[in-house]
């Protein structure tokens, strides 16, 4: 199950929250795109793509160019913890998994 948080902002012209959806809008996409490009490269590599590698990958995406460079940098740190976490947990499984067999 998923948590979400909700926050209001308020006092902000209609110009100003436009824009802050906007830049939401174009977080969520290069977060979808980081992690659409490592999976990709799992899937044909079979390993795992590193940060470095992948703002390489990500850099001239549209989403990427829209935000601050700092903000995207940050969105693409939490794409690789997030699927580095994912990949050492799913390694400890198929160890556990491989000496209940024996």
């Amino acid at each position: 199950m998923y948590l979400t948080q909700s926050n209001q902002i308020k006092g902000l012209t209609k110009t100003e929250y436009e824009t802050l959806r906007e830049m939401c809008r174009y977080a969520k996409n290069l977060y979808n795109v980081a992690l659409y490009s490592i999976r990709q490269y799992f899937f044909l590599e079979g390993r795992y793509l590193r940060y470095e590698s992948n703002y390489h990958a990500v850099k001239d995406n549209e989403n990427y160019t829209l935000l601050q460079a700092g903000v995207g940098q940050q969105i693409l740190k939490v794409v690789d913890r997030s699927l580095r976490s994912f990949f050492t947990c799913s390694r400890k499984r198929n160890r556990v998994n491989t000496d209940s067999m024996m």
